[in-house]
């Protein structure tokens, strides 16, 4: 009897001591819960913080990159500007030359009538009345000269920005050879292969400002006083349906094929010092590229070099956009 209380109250302690053991286990668990709750806490705390701080930095990255671009982009349209000025500065003695021609023209003819009419009393015969009138036509027609090359240079060096529009290549190249005229006189012939096409996707001054680019380093390849020899050719044509093909040729020194591959990067020319920057060919690259075309060059050695600018269609570009347009549209629907 007594060993049996005692061997009961031995189940009694040892069930007491694993009710013991088991509140321990449970409020250890417990305690290890409320623990790793605060340290999550504390750690998404900590992760939020992170977070926030590394958004505002990411904002403000955004920001000095957004200020970076809209510099840049500012830089590029002075750089562009400077190198048209900078060409018209070249042409400034021919373009003098093209312009006091007709004025000289001009003036010599109003003189004319005016010595004259000083000089007739009364009405004037008809011959003398033709003599006038036919003065005054010159005139005319030497002072439409003048407005066309003030036309020309005006829109060469607008400093506008790049909005696109339809432009007529012909007329844009036609533009850039009244403006380079004096340049290409006394080096080459010019010889015109100009096919009606549709207007381009471009812009009318820096299209002008790439051909005229494209026309002053033909002219530079053949020396001067070899007009008679040589041929600076100008073409436009179809490159399929939906592009425009505008090339320049000469018959001048070529291009070494080792310098092929680096006409278009920036500050690269064959000119001495103080003749070129070597921007001129890297701008229009830039030009045309930001157009959505595409310039090429072929040459060789002593035979001469075609420049090719494949411009698209300003239909083709609208179409594009509209169906872009459309597309954003039916998603966002």
């Amino acid at each position: 009897m007594m060993k049996a209380q005692g061997m009961g109250g031995s189940f009694t302690v040892l069930e007491s001591r694993r009710e013991r053991a088991e509140a321990i286990r449970n409020r250890l668990l417990k305690a290890e819960a409320e623990l790793s709750e605060h340290e999550m806490r504390h750690y998404n705390a900590l992760l939020e913080e992170t977070v926030r701080q590394r958004t505002c930095e990411l904002e403000l990255t955004n920001a000095r990159l957004q200020e970076s671009l809209k510099q840049l982009q500012a830089t590029q349209a002075q750089l562009l500007f400077a190198d048209r000025l900078a060409t018209i500065g070249q042409l400034a003695a021919g373009l003098g030359h093209e312009i006091n021609n007709p004025l000289a023209f001009i003036v010599g003819n109003l003189d004319y009538v005016q010595q004259q009419l000083l000089r007739t009393e009364g009405a004037p015969t008809p011959e003398e009345k033709q003599e006038m009138i036919e003065a005054i036509a010159d005139a005319r027609d030497g002072a439409e000269r003048v407005s066309l090359i003030v036309r020309d240079l005006k829109v060469l060096s607008h400093p506008n920005d790049m909005e696109r529009g339809p432009v007529d290549a012909v007329a844009s190249l036609r533009s850039a050879v009244k403006v380079a005229a004096y340049e290409l006189r006394d080096r080459a012939s010019l010889v015109e292969e100009l096919v009606a096409v549709p207007p381009v996707s471009g812009h009318k001054a820096r299209l002008c400002q790439v051909f005229l680019n494209l026309l002053i380093n033909a002219a530079h390849a053949i020396p001067p006083g070899q007009a008679a020899r040589n041929e600076i050719r100008i073409s436009t044509r179809m490159g399929g349906p939906r592009h425009v093909v505008v090339e320049v040729s000469d018959t001048g020194c070529g291009i070494p094929p080792e310098n092929l591959e680096r006409i278009f990067h920036p500050f690269f020319t064959t000119k001495p010092v103080g003749v070129g920057t070597g921007l001129g060919l890297s701008v229009c690259h830039g030009i045309i590229t930001a157009l959505g075309g595409e310039i090429s060059v072929r040459s060789e050695v002593g035979r001469g070099t075609t420049f090719s600018v494949n411009l698209p269609l300003y239909e083709a570009c609208a179409e594009q956009e509209t169906s872009a347009q459309e597309e954003i549209t039916s998603r966002a629907a």
